[in-house]
C-alpha cells in the first residue's frame, strides 16, 4: 500500500478557511469589524481554492477514464484488423 502524497497547494484552501474563521471570531469578539470582514473574505478564498482542487481532481479522473477507453478502443481495433 502506498501512502498518498499531499500537495501543499491542496492544503492551502483548508488553511485559509481555518485562519479566516479564527480572524472572524477574534474580530467579532473584540468588535473589530475590519478583522471580522477580513476573516470572512479569507474563508471565501479558501472555499474557492478547495473547489478548484476538487474540480482539478475530477478532471484528472475524467482524463484517466478517457485514456482507458481509448486504449480499449485501440485494442478492439487491432483485434478486428487481425480477424478480418
Amino acid at each position: 500500500m502506498q501512502i498518498p502524497r499531499i500537495d501543499a497547494k491542496n492544503v492551502l484552501g483548508l488553511a485559509d478557511k481555518v485562519v479566516g474563521l479564527g480572524k472572524e471570531i477574534v474580530g467579532t469578539v473584540t468588535k473589530r469589524d475590519r478583522l471580522s470582514k477580513a476573516g470572512q473574505v479569507q474563508q471565501e478564498k479558501g472555499t474557492e481554492r478547495v473547489k478548484a482542487v476538487q474540480a482539478e481532481t475530477k478532471a484528472k479522473a475524467h482524463k484517466a477514464r478517457a485514456a482507458t477507453a481509448e486504449s480499449a478502443q485501440r485494442s478492439a481495433q487491432r483485434t478486428k484488423e487481425r480477424t478480418s
